[in-house]
């Protein structure tokens, strides 16, 4: 294993240590105790993620309506909502350290 594999594992090893991580980590947990609801939130989770990737602009609009109103309802349910918050913040941790190694090593990524 070279240094940044060994590296990258240590990240790895930090993350999971992490009150972010270990947040979702639980959070995940309780939405796992009801399985149905869980399912829901994937589902939503999944159209939200392949709206958001959508390049046919046609039906785009009616999908983001719906994925809005399911949020909503989504949102009021307390477990879901810790769930998605506790996932936002993990994911934001994620894409902090992605700018951080880009800007680092000097990537050239155009503006889009």
């Amino acid at each position: 294993m070279d240094i940044v594999e060994r590296n990258v594992q240590i990240l790895v090893s930090v993350i999971r240590q992490s009150s972010v991580y270990k947040e979702y980590k639980k959070q995940e947990e309780i939405l796992s105790k009801q399985p149905e609801l869980k399912d829901r939130v994937n589902r939503f989770r999944a159209g939200n993620y392949l709206a958001q990737r959508e390049m046919e602009r046609e039906h785009l609009f009616e999908k983001m309506d719906e994925l809005v109103k399911e949020s909503e309802e989504l949102r009021k349910i307390p477990e879901v909502n810790a769930y998605l918050d506790a996932e936002l913040a993990l994911c934001r941790l994620i894409q902090k350290i992605t700018r951080e190694l880009t800007w680092g090593i000097g990537l050239d990524i155009p503006a889009l």
